[in-house]
């Protein structure tokens, strides 16, 4: 049973690989008769995949649509194009594939080997544009709703870090262009909702518990409240490459790409212009804001107000 299902993954493997193959090539790549290939396309076609035989001398198998997905297999640049393209889907999150995004991310990430793990953070130049820190906490609030287990996080507020939660995690959605987690939070005894990027120090913990009790917040889960304030999204362009940019911004903050005068143009999303500004001036390079007006202005008060002191 165990050679029948690696030869039938490794068939799968090979379709995916090249438009068309002659039964007879297929059989010599398996170490196997032209019948046998026969038999394991039937099987895979009972499975649910769509194999469709093409006659003639250019013709033989090719993978089509199908009942069931089959199963990819990647080598390692497309496992790492993919972990990549993922990774930066979470910067600008849609709507209606924020689930698929997360579960994808999780699956792949969880069984990358750690040569293809190192060659994503090699090769994802913007991963300090969604930052680390907002990729490890999808990915612990995917777990824990995946899992069904309770996680314990604190929340940046404006006054600082807050007490720890103990949080049902129910839903995890994409509004205005951030992330939100919807949860039951256990000690407030209510549906309680936050931003992800003010999520802090999150954690799965070993309680489970059952979401289906919650079935009438259930109901409204996917609805984000419309009292949220809305993002504000900036542009400034700093006299300093990426690298500098990026080691003196706080994780998570910022879409950053590199000019050809070798500054460096930086997009950053926040709750409000006075928030964005006080990130910007954690920077120790000279930067040009580009858009809103709003913030120029909020920079300028800001100034006079150091420069009386």
């Amino acid at each position: 049973m165990g050679d029948l299902t690696d030869n039938l993954i490794t068939l799968l493997r090979l379709l995916e690989s090249r438009t068309r193959w002659p039964a007879g090539d297929l059989a010599a790549s398996l170490g196997v008769t032209p019948p046998t290939i026969r038999r394991y396309i039937t099987r895979l076609r009972d499975l649910g995949y769509g194999i469709e035989h093409v006659r003639g001398d250019s013709g033989g198998y090719r993978l089509t649509a199908g009942r069931a997905m089959p199963p990819l297999v990647m080598d390692d640049e497309e496992a790492t194009a993919t972990a990549i393209a993922l990774r930066r889907s979470l910067l600008a999150p849609t709507p209606l594939a924020e689930d698929g995004t997360l579960r994808a991310l999780a699956k792949i990430e969880q069984v990358l080997p750690e040569r293809v793990r190192a060659a994503v953070a090699a090769h994802d130049t913007e991963q300090t544009v969604l930052g680390e820190h907002l990729a490890a906490t999808l990915a612990v609030i995917t777990e824990g709703i995946r899992d069904g287990r309770v996680l314990r996080f604190a929340v940046l507020t404006d006054h600082g870090l807050g007490a720890p939660h103990r949080i049902e995690p129910l839903v995890v959605r994409a509004r205005m262009g951030q992330w939100f987690l919807m949860g039951y939070d256990r000690d407030l005894r209510r549906i309680v909702t936050w931003p992800v990027e003010r999520i802090i120090d999150s954690e799965v913990t070993t309680i489970a518990f059952d979401a289906e009790r919650h079935r009438r917040p259930r109901r409204a889960r996917d609805v984000v409240p419309d009292d949220l304030p809305a993002p504000v999204v900036a542009v400034v362009e700093v006299q300093a490459p990426p690298t500098r940019v990026r080691a003196g911004l706080p994780d998570g903050v910022g879409f950053i790409e590199p000019l050809d005068s070798g500054w460096s143009r930086v997009m950053i999303s926040g709750t409000s212009t006075t928030r964005i500004a006080r990130q910007l001036l954690l920077l120790p390079e000279v930067f040009t804001v580009i858009e809103p007006e709003e913030l120029r202005v909020e920079l300028r008060a800001i100034a006079e107000v150091l420069a009386g002191v």
